[in-house]
């Protein structure tokens, strides 16, 4: 090889490199607020522990929404990501469901678990996003004096043990938790076995319902 040659290669490798590395890093999160008080993120799932419950595990996408209900509604959980112990098609085995219970060491109480249970699922199987399922009063397994439990939105194609690519939440998590106080996203969802049309959850559409993964109701 000539001695231009080897020149024209080597910088032809440089600027290869320089836009590689140009690029988004794959798994970069994005968030997108698409309502008042839902955020759609892609990318950037992880599994972390959760600051003030030891030994808890979640998609640390969901940290400023737990940071809002233990602030606003003075909660516990008792357990998050499991892969085992829960529904194997459901969001504990991907960490976007959460166990909840009262902290009584805050000041918790089973009106205030009934009140944020009530705020995502004002009648029973109409919830409201971000969330997919919501297992309290009415449910097998879960209720007043045993536990709530709340699983959050999610693309479809998940696998257990992997964070899932696409995720609702209520606060964006590049951005900081917000006060509280407000009412949820608008609209009731559908029931727990349909897709909910876009009038019913707006700002989500048509094509992003139609690739929610189902809703997948908890025994315990």
């Amino acid at each position: 090889m000539t001695r231009y040659a080897r020149a024209v290669s080597i910088v032809g490798v440089a600027f290869g490199l320089a836009g590689l590395f140009a690029l988004p890093a794959q798994g970069e999160m994005v968030s997108t607020q698409i309502g008042k008080h839902l955020c759609k993120t892609v990318g950037g799932g992880k599994f972390v522990d959760i600051p003030g419950f030891p030994g808890e595990r979640i998609d640390r996408r969901l940290l400023p929404d737990v940071r809002w209900m233990k602030r606003n509604y003075k909660i516990f959980i008792t357990d998050a990501y499991a892969l085992s112990g829960h529904a194997p098609n459901g969001e504990h085995p991907i960490g976007l469901a959460a166990d909840i219970v009262p902290d009584r060491s805050k000041g918790g109480t089973w009106r205030l678990i009934g009140d944020l249970a009530h705020r995502f699922e004002p009648r029973q199987n109409q919830v409201r996003p971000p969330m997919r399922w919501v297992g309290y009063n009415g449910d097998p397994g879960h209720g007043r004096g045993d536990h709530l439990h709340l699983s959050w939105m999610h693309s479809k194609r998940t696998h257990p043990g992997h964070p899932v690519r696409k995720v609702y939440t209520r606060v964006c998590p590049d951005t900081p938790s917000d006060g509280g106080g407000g009412s949820g996203s608008g609209g009731g969802g559908g029931d727990t076995g349909g897709v909910p049309t876009k009038r019913e959850w707006p700002g989500i559409s048509p094509e992003q319902l139609a690739n929610l993964a189902p809703a997948v109701p908890e025994t315990e």
